[in-house]
């Protein structure tokens, strides 16, 4: 297993990224695609499986003071394994390499996995609401 910080210049890898997203966000949950890819500018990351293969991706940008975590997304076949919350462990870290922890870190969590948020600290915050029709809790690490 290995995991990329994918610069936006990487035509391959941010192809990676758009297919893994449109697999689980717009096929998997019916996100319409102009919703899933904004075109905010964020740093992206894969996650790939023991053959090399990009199985996982997710972003975080900043947003109104705050570090956004979005679009965690690990392809059908590979949750529950633990490719997930190895990326979100690396993203954590590489966000307090770049020494701007000082900033709240945030992200807006489907009900399913709101569990491998807690485990990594995030607490639930406000009222349930619903993203593209998919109920959401915002979450904040602690």
């Amino acid at each position: 297993m290995k995991i990329a910080h994918v610069k936006i210049t990487e035509k391959e890898k941010m192809n990676a990224v758009k297919e893994i997203r449109m697999q689980v966000f717009v096929i998997e949950q019916n996100v319409p695609s102009n919703e899933d890819w904004d075109k905010e500018p964020s740093e992206n990351y894969l996650i790939y499986n023991d053959q090399n293969l990009p199985i996982g991706t997710m972003r975080w940008r900043e947003a109104e003071g705050k570090i956004k975590i979005e679009r965690v997304s690990v392809l059908k076949e590979y949750r529950n394994q633990g490719y997930g919350e190895q990326l979100m462990k690396y993203v954590l870290e590489d966000i307090k390499r770049l020494n701007i922890t000082k900033k709240q870190i945030i992200l807006h969590s489907q009900l399913l996995a709101i569990p491998l948020y807690e485990r990594l600290g995030f607490v639930k915050y406000g009222e349930i609401f619903y993203e593209a029709e998919i109920p959401h809790y915002a979450m904040r690490l602690v």
